[in-house]
Protein backbone atom coordinates (compact mmCIF):
# COMPACT_ATOMS: atom_id res chain seq x y z
CA UNK A 1 0.00 0.00 0.00
CA UNK A 2 2.87 2.43 0.99
CA UNK A 3 3.70 2.00 -2.74
CA UNK A 4 0.55 3.02 -4.50
CA UNK A 5 0.43 6.10 -2.01
CA UNK A 6 3.53 7.22 -2.80
CA UNK A 7 2.74 6.81 -6.66
CA UNK A 8 -0.46 8.55 -6.26
CA UNK A 9 0.91 11.47 -4.15
CA UNK A 10 4.00 11.68 -6.83
CA UNK A 11 1.69 11.87 -10.20
CA UNK A 12 -0.45 14.23 -8.37
CA UNK A 13 2.67 16.36 -7.98
CA UNK A 14 4.00 16.36 -11.35
CA UNK A 15 0.50 16.53 -12.50
CA UNK A 16 0.09 19.89 -10.79
CA UNK A 17 3.26 20.82 -11.88
CA UNK A 18 2.37 20.22 -15.57
CA UNK A 19 -0.63 22.08 -15.96
CA UNK A 20 0.60 25.06 -13.72
CA UNK A 21 3.22 25.03 -16.52
CA UNK A 22 0.09 25.23 -19.46
CA UNK A 23 -1.88 27.79 -16.86
CA UNK A 24 0.96 30.32 -17.01
CA UNK A 25 2.32 30.27 -20.51
CA UNK A 26 -0.22 28.14 -22.80
CA UNK A 27 -3.76 28.86 -21.88
CA UNK A 28 -4.21 32.14 -23.56
CA UNK A 29 -2.10 31.42 -26.40
CA UNK A 30 -4.20 29.89 -29.97
CA UNK A 31 -2.10 27.47 -30.64
CA UNK A 32 -5.68 25.36 -29.57
CA UNK A 33 -4.07 21.75 -31.31
CA UNK A 34 -1.32 21.56 -28.96
CA UNK A 35 -2.87 22.78 -26.11
CA UNK A 36 -4.88 19.89 -26.90
CA UNK A 37 -2.28 17.71 -27.17
CA UNK A 38 -0.12 19.06 -24.42
CA UNK A 39 -3.27 18.43 -21.68
CA UNK A 40 -3.45 14.79 -22.68
CA UNK A 41 0.40 14.32 -22.80
CA UNK A 42 0.88 15.62 -19.16
CA UNK A 43 -1.93 13.49 -17.84
CA UNK A 44 0.07 10.62 -19.33
CA UNK A 45 3.48 11.62 -18.44
CA UNK A 46 2.08 11.97 -14.78
CA UNK A 47 0.60 8.77 -14.40
CA UNK A 48 3.50 7.27 -16.19
CA UNK A 49 7.11 8.52 -15.21
CA UNK A 50 6.68 7.96 -11.74
CA UNK A 51 6.90 4.24 -12.72
CA UNK A 52 9.81 5.12 -15.37
CA UNK A 53 13.58 4.33 -14.57
CA UNK A 54 16.38 4.51 -17.23
CA UNK A 55 20.21 6.46 -17.24
CA UNK A 56 19.61 8.99 -19.88
CA UNK A 57 22.39 10.93 -18.54
CA UNK A 58 25.59 8.52 -19.03
CA UNK A 59 27.85 11.62 -18.68
CA UNK A 60 27.60 13.45 -16.16
CA UNK A 61 26.25 17.22 -16.02
CA UNK A 62 27.54 18.46 -13.03
CA UNK A 63 24.85 21.65 -12.55
CA UNK A 64 21.83 18.68 -12.49
CA UNK A 65 23.64 16.05 -10.29
CA UNK A 66 23.18 18.06 -7.21
CA UNK A 67 19.03 19.11 -7.85
CA UNK A 68 18.66 15.10 -8.86
CA UNK A 69 20.79 13.55 -5.50
CA UNK A 70 18.70 16.06 -3.47
CA UNK A 71 15.29 14.75 -5.23
CA UNK A 72 16.08 11.39 -5.04
CA UNK A 73 17.22 11.21 -1.13
CA UNK A 74 14.13 12.97 -0.68
CA UNK A 75 12.06 10.63 -2.45
CA UNK A 76 13.86 8.05 -0.87
CA UNK A 77 13.19 9.30 2.86
CA UNK A 78 9.52 9.64 2.12
CA UNK A 79 9.33 5.92 0.71
CA UNK A 80 11.12 4.49 4.14
CA UNK A 81 8.86 6.93 6.48
CA UNK A 82 5.85 5.51 4.24
CA UNK A 83 7.18 2.16 4.96
CA UNK A 84 7.28 2.38 8.20
CA UNK A 85 4.09 4.15 9.02
CA UNK A 86 2.37 0.71 6.96
CA UNK A 87 4.56 -1.73 8.45
CA UNK A 88 3.78 -0.52 11.94
CA UNK A 89 0.09 -1.02 11.08
CA UNK A 90 0.67 -4.57 9.62
CA UNK A 91 2.65 -5.49 12.50
CA UNK A 92 0.09 -4.46 15.14
CA UNK A 93 -2.42 -6.38 13.36
CA UNK A 94 -1.75 -9.63 15.56
CA UNK A 95 -1.73 -7.03 18.38
CA UNK A 96 -5.28 -8.75 19.96
CA UNK A 97 -6.10 -9.82 23.15
CA UNK A 98 -5.66 -13.45 23.26
CA UNK A 99 -4.60 -16.48 25.73
CA UNK A 100 -0.75 -16.06 25.67
CA UNK A 101 1.76 -17.93 26.89
CA UNK A 102 3.23 -17.75 30.38
CA UNK A 103 4.88 -14.32 30.82
CA UNK A 104 4.18 -12.82 27.52
CA UNK A 105 1.66 -9.79 27.84
CA UNK A 106 -0.07 -8.49 23.97
CA UNK A 107 -1.11 -5.40 23.77
CA UNK A 108 -4.92 -4.34 23.65
CA UNK A 109 -7.27 -1.84 22.59
CA UNK A 110 -7.89 -0.09 19.17
CA UNK A 111 -5.39 -0.02 16.38
CA UNK A 112 -6.09 3.74 15.20
CA UNK A 113 -3.14 3.81 12.76
CA UNK A 114 -4.24 0.87 10.91
CA UNK A 115 -7.90 1.81 11.58
CA UNK A 116 -7.15 4.91 9.48
CA UNK A 117 -4.69 3.48 6.87
CA UNK A 118 -8.01 1.04 6.05
CA UNK A 119 -10.39 3.93 6.11
CA UNK A 120 -7.74 5.62 3.88
CA UNK A 121 -7.76 2.75 1.54
CA UNK A 122 -11.21 2.58 1.26
CA UNK A 123 -11.96 6.14 0.73
CA UNK A 124 -9.93 6.12 -2.05
CA UNK A 125 -11.91 2.67 -3.39
CA UNK A 126 -15.19 4.75 -2.92
CA UNK A 127 -13.95 7.33 -4.87
CA UNK A 128 -12.77 5.47 -7.80
CA UNK A 129 -15.89 3.38 -7.53
CA UNK A 130 -18.39 6.87 -8.00
CA UNK A 131 -16.09 8.13 -10.85
CA UNK A 132 -16.24 5.06 -13.14
CA UNK A 133 -19.59 4.10 -11.98
CA UNK A 134 -20.37 8.34 -12.69
CA UNK A 135 -18.64 7.62 -16.75
CA UNK A 136 -20.63 4.56 -17.04
CA UNK A 137 -24.12 5.75 -16.14
CA UNK A 138 -23.29 8.67 -18.53
CA UNK A 139 -22.57 6.23 -21.72
CA UNK A 140 -25.61 4.10 -20.84
CA UNK A 141 -27.73 7.41 -20.95
CA UNK A 142 -26.13 8.18 -24.30
CA UNK A 143 -26.71 4.63 -25.06
CA UNK A 144 -30.82 5.09 -24.09
CA UNK A 145 -31.08 7.95 -25.64
CA UNK A 146 -29.54 7.09 -28.77
CA UNK A 147 -31.95 3.27 -28.59
CA UNK A 148 -35.61 5.78 -28.00
CA UNK A 149 -34.83 8.26 -30.10
CA UNK A 150 -34.89 8.11 -34.01
CA UNK A 151 -31.92 9.27 -36.23
CA UNK A 152 -31.00 10.48 -39.32
CA UNK A 153 -28.06 10.16 -41.42
CA UNK A 154 -26.39 13.84 -42.66
CA UNK A 155 -22.77 14.24 -44.37
CA UNK A 156 -22.07 10.83 -42.78
CA UNK A 157 -22.94 11.87 -38.97
CA UNK A 158 -26.09 10.18 -36.94
CA UNK A 159 -28.51 13.17 -36.41
CA UNK A 160 -30.69 12.22 -33.43
CA UNK A 161 -33.33 14.09 -32.62
CA UNK A 162 -34.93 15.03 -29.68
CA UNK A 163 -38.31 16.40 -28.56
CA UNK A 164 -36.72 18.23 -25.60
CA UNK A 165 -35.19 21.94 -26.12
CA UNK A 166 -31.74 20.87 -24.71
CA UNK A 167 -28.54 22.16 -25.71
CA UNK A 168 -26.89 20.77 -28.90
CA UNK A 169 -24.56 18.18 -28.37
CA UNK A 170 -22.41 15.36 -30.10
CA UNK A 171 -20.52 12.17 -28.74
CA UNK A 172 -18.29 9.92 -30.98
CA UNK A 173 -20.41 10.36 -34.42
CA UNK A 174 -23.59 11.08 -33.11
CA UNK A 175 -24.93 14.63 -32.95
CA UNK A 176 -27.73 15.26 -30.58
CA UNK A 177 -30.47 18.05 -31.30
CA UNK A 178 -33.88 19.22 -30.57
CA UNK A 179 -36.01 18.70 -33.50
CA UNK A 180 -37.25 22.12 -33.86
CA UNK A 181 -33.56 23.08 -35.16
CA UNK A 182 -33.38 20.83 -37.63
CA UNK A 183 -35.33 22.67 -40.14
CA UNK A 184 -33.93 26.09 -38.79
CA UNK A 185 -31.20 28.37 -40.67
CA UNK A 186 -28.71 28.05 -37.76
CA UNK A 187 -28.86 23.84 -38.19
CA UNK A 188 -26.18 23.66 -40.45
CA UNK A 189 -23.70 26.00 -38.48
CA UNK A 190 -24.62 24.16 -35.51
CA UNK A 191 -23.68 20.41 -37.36
CA UNK A 192 -20.80 21.87 -38.76
CA UNK A 193 -19.59 22.58 -35.05
CA UNK A 194 -20.19 19.26 -33.79
CA UNK A 195 -18.85 17.97 -36.89
CA UNK A 196 -15.19 19.10 -36.25
CA UNK A 197 -15.82 17.40 -32.79
CA UNK A 198 -16.59 14.15 -34.32
CA UNK A 199 -13.53 14.30 -37.14
CA UNK A 200 -11.29 15.22 -34.76
CA UNK A 201 -12.21 12.64 -32.07
CA UNK A 202 -13.27 14.82 -29.07
CA UNK A 203 -15.17 12.51 -27.26
CA UNK A 204 -12.36 9.72 -27.12
CA UNK A 205 -10.29 12.20 -24.97
CA UNK A 206 -12.98 13.18 -22.93
CA UNK A 207 -13.83 9.33 -22.33
CA UNK A 208 -9.76 8.52 -21.92
CA UNK A 209 -9.55 11.26 -19.33
CA UNK A 210 -12.47 10.74 -17.55
CA UNK A 211 -11.19 7.22 -17.02
CA UNK A 212 -7.84 8.06 -15.98
CA UNK A 213 -9.69 10.77 -13.61
CA UNK A 214 -10.94 8.25 -11.56
CA UNK A 215 -7.81 7.07 -10.19
CA UNK A 216 -6.96 10.52 -9.52
CA UNK A 217 -10.45 11.51 -8.06
CA UNK A 218 -8.91 13.46 -4.89
CA UNK A 219 -6.73 16.08 -7.10
CA UNK A 220 -8.50 18.73 -7.68
CA UNK A 221 -5.74 19.42 -10.72
CA UNK A 222 -8.01 16.56 -12.55
CA UNK A 223 -10.62 18.21 -12.38
CA UNK A 224 -9.87 21.59 -13.59
CA UNK A 225 -7.54 19.48 -16.55
CA UNK A 226 -10.81 18.27 -17.94
CA UNK A 227 -12.28 22.07 -17.91
CA UNK A 228 -9.30 22.80 -19.71
CA UNK A 229 -9.67 20.11 -22.32
CA UNK A 230 -13.26 20.79 -23.16
CA UNK A 231 -12.48 24.38 -23.64
CA UNK A 232 -9.79 23.18 -25.59
CA UNK A 233 -11.89 21.09 -27.78
CA UNK A 234 -14.48 24.16 -28.52
CA UNK A 235 -11.81 26.56 -29.37
CA UNK A 236 -10.74 23.74 -32.03
CA UNK A 237 -14.73 23.60 -33.55
CA UNK A 238 -15.09 27.56 -33.13
CA UNK A 239 -11.80 28.23 -35.11
CA UNK A 240 -13.01 25.65 -37.70
CA UNK A 241 -16.57 27.42 -38.16
CA UNK A 242 -15.01 30.69 -38.63
CA UNK A 243 -12.17 29.41 -41.09
CA UNK A 244 -14.70 27.98 -43.09
CA UNK A 245 -16.80 31.16 -44.35
CA UNK A 246 -19.00 31.50 -41.60
CA UNK A 247 -19.97 34.75 -40.28
CA UNK A 248 -18.23 35.43 -37.12
CA UNK A 249 -21.13 37.98 -35.84
CA UNK A 250 -23.69 35.42 -36.88
CA UNK A 251 -21.88 32.56 -35.49
CA UNK A 252 -21.63 34.46 -31.99
CA UNK A 253 -25.20 35.48 -32.00
CA UNK A 254 -26.09 31.93 -32.08
CA UNK A 255 -23.90 31.15 -29.39
CA UNK A 256 -25.53 33.54 -27.12
CA UNK A 257 -28.99 32.08 -27.88
CA UNK A 258 -28.55 28.77 -27.51
CA UNK A 259 -27.18 30.26 -23.63
CA UNK A 260 -30.43 29.77 -22.73
CA UNK A 261 -30.32 26.02 -22.47
CA UNK A 262 -27.51 24.58 -21.02
CA UNK A 263 -26.75 21.14 -20.43
CA UNK A 264 -23.55 19.18 -19.76
CA UNK A 265 -22.48 16.09 -19.51
CA UNK A 266 -18.93 14.86 -18.87
CA UNK A 267 -18.46 13.02 -21.94
CA UNK A 268 -20.33 15.20 -24.77
CA UNK A 269 -19.82 18.31 -26.14
CA UNK A 270 -22.60 20.78 -25.79
CA UNK A 271 -22.36 23.42 -28.41
CA UNK A 272 -22.44 25.75 -25.79
CA UNK A 273 -20.96 26.22 -22.41
CA UNK A 274 -21.46 28.67 -19.53
CA UNK A 275 -17.80 30.02 -20.62
CA UNK A 276 -19.39 31.80 -23.98
CA UNK A 277 -17.83 34.61 -23.36
CA UNK A 278 -14.42 33.25 -22.81
CA UNK A 279 -14.97 31.31 -26.55
CA UNK A 280 -16.17 35.22 -27.77
CA UNK A 281 -13.18 36.51 -26.56
CA UNK A 282 -11.00 33.94 -27.91
CA UNK A 283 -12.56 34.53 -31.65
CA UNK A 284 -11.86 37.62 -31.84
CA UNK A 285 -7.72 37.57 -30.35
CA UNK A 286 -4.87 38.07 -33.00
CA UNK A 287 -3.39 34.93 -34.02
CA UNK A 288 0.02 34.12 -31.79
CA UNK A 289 3.37 35.26 -33.05
CA UNK A 290 6.92 35.20 -32.27
CA UNK A 291 6.31 35.76 -28.76
CA UNK A 292 3.70 32.93 -28.45
CA UNK A 293 6.03 30.40 -30.67
CA UNK A 294 8.52 31.26 -27.88
CA UNK A 295 6.27 30.53 -25.05
CA UNK A 296 5.63 27.82 -26.44
CA UNK A 297 9.14 26.32 -27.09
CA UNK A 298 10.15 27.30 -23.41
CA UNK A 299 6.91 25.13 -21.87
CA UNK A 300 7.86 22.11 -24.33
CA UNK A 301 11.30 22.30 -22.75
CA UNK A 302 10.65 22.88 -19.30
CA UNK A 303 8.47 19.99 -19.84
CA UNK A 304 11.10 17.56 -21.14
CA UNK A 305 13.67 18.55 -18.85
CA UNK A 306 11.20 17.88 -15.54
CA UNK A 307 10.94 14.75 -17.25
CA UNK A 308 13.77 14.04 -17.77
CA UNK A 309 15.17 14.93 -14.37
CA UNK A 310 12.51 12.77 -12.84
CA UNK A 311 13.73 10.03 -14.91
CA UNK A 312 16.91 10.00 -13.56
CA UNK A 313 16.10 10.45 -9.95
CA UNK A 314 14.22 6.87 -10.60
CA UNK A 315 17.52 5.61 -11.83
CA UNK A 316 19.29 7.36 -9.08
CA UNK A 317 17.27 5.90 -6.63
CA UNK A 318 17.62 2.32 -8.03
CA UNK A 319 21.40 2.42 -8.44
CA UNK A 320 21.14 3.66 -4.29
CA UNK A 321 19.34 0.42 -3.68
CA UNK A 322 21.35 -2.02 -5.62
CA UNK A 323 24.77 0.37 -4.13
CA UNK A 324 22.92 -0.38 -0.60
CA UNK A 325 22.63 -4.25 -1.00
CA UNK A 326 24.64 -6.12 1.50
CA UNK A 327 26.60 -7.96 -1.31
CA UNK A 328 28.37 -4.86 -2.81
CA UNK A 329 32.03 -6.31 -2.57
CA UNK A 330 30.79 -9.82 -4.09
CA UNK A 331 28.86 -12.20 -6.08
CA UNK A 332 25.09 -11.64 -5.77
CA UNK A 333 24.41 -14.33 -8.31
CA UNK A 334 23.19 -16.01 -4.69
CA UNK A 335 20.25 -13.37 -4.67
CA UNK A 336 18.52 -14.49 -7.57
CA UNK A 337 14.41 -15.43 -6.85
CA UNK A 338 14.65 -14.56 -3.15
CA UNK A 339 11.98 -12.74 -1.99
CA UNK A 340 13.41 -10.99 0.60
CA UNK A 341 10.97 -10.14 4.14
CA UNK A 342 9.66 -6.24 4.30
CA UNK A 343 11.12 -4.49 7.43
CA UNK A 344 11.53 -0.76 8.40
CA UNK A 345 14.63 1.17 8.02
CA UNK A 346 16.57 -0.11 11.51
CA UNK A 347 19.44 2.09 11.18
CA UNK A 348 22.18 -0.15 10.77
CA UNK A 349 24.66 -1.12 8.44
CA UNK A 350 27.17 -4.41 8.57
CA UNK A 351 30.29 -2.76 8.76
CA UNK A 352 32.61 -5.70 9.23
CA UNK A 353 34.44 -7.46 6.49
CA UNK A 354 32.33 -8.77 3.74
CA UNK A 355 34.55 -10.88 2.25
CA UNK A 356 35.17 -12.88 5.30
CA UNK A 357 31.97 -14.43 5.06
CA UNK A 358 29.36 -17.38 3.93
CA UNK A 359 26.43 -16.66 1.54
CA UNK A 360 23.62 -18.12 2.33
CA UNK A 361 20.20 -18.21 0.85
CA UNK A 362 17.11 -20.59 1.33
CA UNK A 363 14.39 -20.04 -0.89
CA UNK A 364 11.99 -22.81 -2.34
CA UNK A 365 12.88 -25.51 0.40
CA UNK A 366 16.06 -25.01 -1.26
CA UNK A 367 19.94 -24.33 0.60
CA UNK A 368 22.21 -22.07 -1.44
CA UNK A 369 25.74 -21.13 -0.64
CA UNK A 370 27.66 -18.92 -2.44
CA UNK A 371 25.37 -19.71 -5.44
CA UNK A 372 25.26 -23.26 -5.58
CA UNK A 373 22.51 -25.69 -4.50
CA UNK A 374 23.73 -27.90 -1.50
CA UNK A 375 22.46 -30.46 0.79
CA UNK A 376 22.20 -29.82 4.73
CA UNK A 377 24.69 -32.26 5.39
CA UNK A 378 27.19 -30.27 3.15
CA UNK A 379 27.13 -27.53 5.74
CA UNK A 380 29.83 -29.02 8.10
CA UNK A 381 32.34 -29.63 5.38
CA UNK A 382 31.52 -26.47 3.24
CA UNK A 383 32.06 -23.83 6.41
CA UNK A 384 35.09 -26.02 7.50
CA UNK A 385 36.98 -25.84 3.60
CA UNK A 386 35.82 -21.91 3.45
CA UNK A 387 38.50 -21.10 6.07
CA UNK A 388 37.03 -18.39 7.82
CA UNK A 389 38.18 -16.33 10.81
CA UNK A 390 36.94 -16.51 14.05
CA UNK A 391 34.85 -13.01 13.44
CA UNK A 392 33.79 -14.12 10.07
CA UNK A 393 29.86 -14.41 9.95
CA UNK A 394 27.33 -16.69 7.52
CA UNK A 395 24.95 -13.94 5.49
CA UNK A 396 21.50 -15.35 5.19
CA UNK A 397 18.88 -14.57 2.98
CA UNK A 398 15.80 -16.26 2.84
CA UNK A 399 12.72 -16.44 1.27
CA UNK A 400 9.68 -14.38 3.13
CA UNK A 401 6.98 -17.13 2.67
CA UNK A 402 9.72 -19.93 3.41
CA UNK A 403 8.91 -22.29 6.18
CA UNK A 404 11.07 -22.33 9.50
CA UNK A 405 11.27 -25.92 9.15
CA UNK A 406 14.81 -25.99 6.83
CA UNK A 407 15.80 -22.48 8.30
CA UNK A 408 16.18 -24.70 11.42
CA UNK A 409 17.78 -27.28 10.15
CA UNK A 410 20.42 -24.70 8.46
CA UNK A 411 21.06 -22.61 11.67
CA UNK A 412 21.11 -26.23 13.77
CA UNK A 413 24.01 -27.20 11.69
CA UNK A 414 25.46 -23.44 11.65
CA UNK A 415 25.18 -24.25 15.56
CA UNK A 416 27.26 -27.86 15.67
CA UNK A 417 29.56 -25.97 13.36
CA UNK A 418 30.22 -22.84 15.89
CA UNK A 419 29.32 -20.58 13.14
CA UNK A 420 26.72 -18.54 15.19
CA UNK A 421 26.86 -14.66 14.08
CA UNK A 422 24.32 -14.59 11.45
CA UNK A 423 23.60 -11.34 9.71
CA UNK A 424 19.83 -11.48 8.59
CA UNK A 425 19.24 -10.14 4.94
CA UNK A 426 15.75 -7.69 4.72
CA UNK A 427 14.68 -5.22 2.53
CA UNK A 428 12.78 -2.14 3.23
CA UNK A 429 9.83 -1.24 0.97
CA UNK A 430 12.08 1.47 -1.13
CA UNK A 431 14.26 -2.06 -1.68
CA UNK A 432 17.02 -0.86 0.32
CA UNK A 433 18.90 -3.69 2.37
CA UNK A 434 17.78 -3.97 5.75
CA UNK A 435 20.61 -5.63 7.64
CA UNK A 436 20.17 -7.06 10.72
CA UNK A 437 23.30 -9.06 13.17
CA UNK A 438 22.14 -11.96 15.44
CA UNK A 439 24.31 -14.80 17.46
CA UNK A 440 22.23 -17.42 17.89
CA UNK A 441 22.64 -19.34 20.59
CA UNK A 442 25.36 -22.74 21.04
CA UNK A 443 24.02 -25.79 21.10
CA UNK A 444 22.59 -27.30 24.99
CA UNK A 445 25.19 -30.44 25.68
CA UNK A 446 28.25 -29.04 23.75
CA UNK A 447 31.35 -27.50 26.16
CA UNK A 448 31.74 -23.86 26.50
CA UNK A 449 35.05 -22.43 25.89
CA UNK A 450 35.76 -22.67 29.23
CA UNK A 451 34.97 -26.64 28.91
CA UNK A 452 31.89 -26.77 31.10
CA UNK A 453 28.31 -28.02 29.60
CA UNK A 454 26.36 -25.67 28.42
CA UNK A 455 22.98 -26.30 29.69
CA UNK A 456 19.60 -26.04 27.80
CA UNK A 457 17.77 -23.32 29.31
CA UNK A 458 14.13 -24.62 30.33
CA UNK A 459 11.62 -23.60 32.95
CA UNK A 460 13.04 -26.30 35.75
CA UNK A 461 16.25 -24.70 34.84
CA UNK A 462 15.25 -20.92 34.80
CA UNK A 463 13.72 -21.86 38.18
CA UNK A 464 16.65 -23.60 39.64
CA UNK A 465 18.56 -20.56 39.25
CA UNK A 466 16.55 -17.64 39.77
CA UNK A 467 16.16 -16.68 35.77
CA UNK A 468 13.37 -14.84 34.73
CA UNK A 469 11.94 -16.09 31.22
CA UNK A 470 10.14 -13.69 28.83
CA UNK A 471 8.72 -15.95 26.12
CA UNK A 472 7.54 -14.78 22.94
CA UNK A 473 5.84 -16.73 20.00
CA UNK A 474 7.88 -15.43 16.51
CA UNK A 475 5.06 -16.78 14.75
CA UNK A 476 2.22 -14.53 15.99
CA UNK A 477 3.07 -11.26 14.01
CA UNK A 478 2.91 -9.60 17.18
CA UNK A 479 5.46 -7.04 15.91
CA UNK A 480 5.91 -3.49 17.83
CA UNK A 481 4.02 -4.95 20.95
CA UNK A 482 6.95 -7.13 21.54
CA UNK A 483 9.61 -4.08 21.24
CA UNK A 484 7.26 -2.64 24.41
CA UNK A 485 7.61 -6.83 25.67
CA UNK A 486 10.67 -6.84 26.12
CA UNK A 487 11.53 -3.23 27.22
CA UNK A 488 9.59 -3.25 29.73
CA UNK A 489 10.91 -6.61 30.88
CA UNK A 490 14.10 -5.94 31.00
CA UNK A 491 13.84 -2.03 32.55
CA UNK A 492 11.56 -4.86 35.18
CA UNK A 493 14.97 -6.61 35.51
CA UNK A 494 16.96 -3.08 36.05
CA UNK A 495 14.68 -2.16 38.54
CA UNK A 496 15.25 -5.42 40.66
CA UNK A 497 18.79 -4.96 40.02
CA UNK A 498 18.93 -8.26 38.31
CA UNK A 499 20.98 -9.59 34.72
CA UNK A 500 20.08 -13.35 35.22
CA UNK A 501 17.15 -13.63 32.62
CA UNK A 502 16.67 -14.53 29.14
CA UNK A 503 13.78 -13.74 26.01
CA UNK A 504 13.23 -16.75 24.96
CA UNK A 505 11.76 -16.44 21.20
CA UNK A 506 9.95 -19.63 20.02
CA UNK A 507 9.04 -20.59 16.65
CA UNK A 508 7.31 -23.72 14.47
CA UNK A 509 8.31 -25.36 11.85
CA UNK A 510 5.09 -23.81 9.94
CA UNK A 511 5.48 -20.53 10.42
CA UNK A 512 7.08 -18.05 8.00
CA UNK A 513 10.48 -16.73 7.99
CA UNK A 514 8.87 -12.91 7.30
CA UNK A 515 7.47 -13.36 10.98
CA UNK A 516 10.21 -14.87 12.09
CA UNK A 517 12.36 -11.91 11.41
CA UNK A 518 9.94 -9.19 11.63
CA UNK A 519 9.32 -9.81 15.04
CA UNK A 520 13.25 -10.83 16.05
CA UNK A 521 13.82 -7.65 14.79
CA UNK A 522 11.33 -5.62 17.36
CA UNK A 523 13.02 -7.67 19.85
CA UNK A 524 16.59 -6.73 19.33
CA UNK A 525 14.91 -3.43 18.99
CA UNK A 526 13.46 -3.37 22.67
CA UNK A 527 17.11 -3.99 23.75
CA UNK A 528 18.25 -1.20 21.19
CA UNK A 529 15.70 1.41 22.83
CA UNK A 530 16.91 0.55 25.87
CA UNK A 531 20.95 0.99 24.84
CA UNK A 532 20.27 4.14 23.08
CA UNK A 533 18.56 5.87 25.97
CA UNK A 534 21.03 4.99 28.15
CA UNK A 535 24.01 5.91 25.46
CA UNK A 536 22.85 9.16 25.45
CA UNK A 537 22.14 9.29 29.13
CA UNK A 538 25.43 8.99 30.24
CA UNK A 539 27.13 10.09 27.31
CA UNK A 540 25.16 11.90 25.16
CA UNK A 541 25.70 10.53 22.04
CA UNK A 542 23.78 7.82 19.49
CA UNK A 543 24.05 4.14 20.77
CA UNK A 544 25.15 2.78 16.71
CA UNK A 545 28.25 5.50 17.18
CA UNK A 546 29.29 4.19 20.28
CA UNK A 547 29.43 0.49 18.97
CA UNK A 548 31.15 1.50 15.98
CA UNK A 549 33.68 3.56 17.12
CA UNK A 550 34.23 3.31 21.27
CA UNK A 551 34.33 0.08 22.49
CA UNK A 552 35.08 1.23 26.38
CA UNK A 553 31.87 3.13 25.83
CA UNK A 554 29.69 0.61 24.42
CA UNK A 555 30.68 -2.08 26.98
CA UNK A 556 29.55 0.41 29.74
CA UNK A 557 26.07 1.27 28.05
CA UNK A 558 25.70 -2.89 27.86
CA UNK A 559 26.99 -2.95 31.51
CA UNK A 560 24.22 -5.45 33.43
CA UNK A 561 21.85 -5.42 30.70
CA UNK A 562 23.45 -8.24 28.35
CA UNK A 563 21.22 -8.38 24.64
CA UNK A 564 20.18 -12.36 26.20
CA UNK A 565 17.86 -13.45 23.18
CA UNK A 566 17.38 -17.45 22.96
CA UNK A 567 15.70 -18.76 19.87
CA UNK A 568 14.72 -22.28 19.62
CA UNK A 569 11.67 -24.42 17.83
CA UNK A 570 9.03 -24.81 20.42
Amino acid sequence: MAELIMYLLESSALLAFFYLLYVLVLRKETFFSLNRFFLLGILAFSLLFPLVSFDISPTEVTVLERPIAEISKARMSYYEAMAAWEFEARSAAGSTQTAAEPGVMVSTGVDWLRLAINGILLLYAIGVVVCLSRTCWSLRWIRKVISSHSYEEMDGIKVVKLPQPISPFSFLNYVFVPDSLVDSSEFQQILAHEKTHIEQRHSVDLLIVQLLAAFLWFNPVIWQLIKSLKTTHEYIADKKIITSGYSLVEYQTLLLKQLISNNSFGLVHNFNLSFIKKRITMMTNQKSGWSGKVKVAMAIAGTVLFSAIIVQCNSKMDESVAESGPAAETSTEFEAGVNLPVLPDNGYTFDGNRSDALNVSITGNKLSIEGKVYNLSDIASLVKDAKLSDHAVIILRVDKDQSMSLVRDVQTELRKADRRKILYIGQTVSGKSFEMPFLLPPMPGRPAADGKQLPEIDDQYAAEHDMDILKIRLGDNAGAANQQLVYDFVMGQRQKDKSNYVVSAGFDDGDTYSDYLVNLAYIQEGFNQIYQERSQQMFGKDFYDIAANNKEQYQAVRQGIPRAISVAEH
